[in-house]
């Protein structure tokens, strides 16, 4: 995936490269050696292998570190963490971009804040069409929640579901990862926080209509066998739901 970030990637180095090396990254007493930072300093920041940063990413702003270092250390964070990271133990997407909520970005400079979003919205319209994409749609939407973004615009570029890909995404998401209990629908990725307005946005785009006349209006307009199957599947769900939640 990072090999078609590489513009917003850049972008993020050139941005936070201003941002000073921190000459130490302290954690709790308790839980973080006192030199266990020194590898992190040990060279160039876009240097760092996954493992060296694996802790620290899941660490930060918790036991380790505070806002000034992980602006440091953020580009390359960002880009394992859109990547395929976790694949090298690096931790969930979902827990490295919600450091980003946790330090506030959309309190940042102008031009943070813009290089960031480039990336969240770039990351977005690569994974929503790719018909088996890594991490899952679900995931990144997730990860792009934990930010603290208004999902709407995500949501609404979904809706085109003009490929394939896009409907095999939210076929995924809907067949996998949702539940449908009398008492509503649950999305459950553990990682969405249920009171956020991400989680409360979603459900809603699934449950008021959106989600379904998308759908209908990808099934007017497909003619392949894979896709109007994917379709119907998906109505079948999310119709009833719909309606009950409406009648409601």
């Amino acid at each position: 995936m990072t090999e078609h970030l590489e513009g917003e990637i850049e972008a993020l180095y050139e941005v936070f490269g201003r941002v000073p090396r921190p000459l130490r990254v302290e954690g709790c007493a308790h839980c973080v050696a006192a030199d266990e930072d020194r590898p992190l300093l040990a060279g160039p920041v876009r240097d760092l292998e996954p493992d060296v940063l694996q802790r620290y990413a899941t660490e930060a702003l918790l036991l380790w570190g505070d806002v000034p270092e992980l602006r440091y250390f953020l580009p390359r964070l960002l880009e394992i963490g859109a990547g395929d990271g976790f694949e090298f133990g690096f931790p969930d997407p979902e827990i490295v971009f919600g450091k980003l909520g946790l330090a506030r970005w959309t309190e940042w400079d102008d031009d943070e804040r813009a290089a960031i979003s480039a990336l969240l919205t770039r990351w977005w319209e690569l994974t929503v069409v790719d018909g088996d994409p890594w991490p899952s749609a679900g995931t990144v939407l997730c990860s792009l929640g934990r930010t603290g973004v208004d999902l709407v615009p995500f949501l609404d570029r979904w809706e085109r579901l003009e490929s394939t890909g896009a409907i095999r995404n939210l076929h995924e998401f809907v067949m996998e990862e949702m539940t449908w209990p009398s008492s509503g629908p649950k999305l459950r990725n553990p990682f969405w926080e249920k009171e956020s307005a991400a989680y409360q946005e979603t459900v809603a785009w699934l449950t008021d209509g959106r989600a379904l006349a998308a759908v209908e209006r990808a099934f007017q307009n497909e003619s392949q066998d894979e896709p109007l199957t994917l379709l119907d599947e998906i109505h079948s769900v999310l119709g009833p739901q719909t309606t009950a939640v409406r009648a409601e």
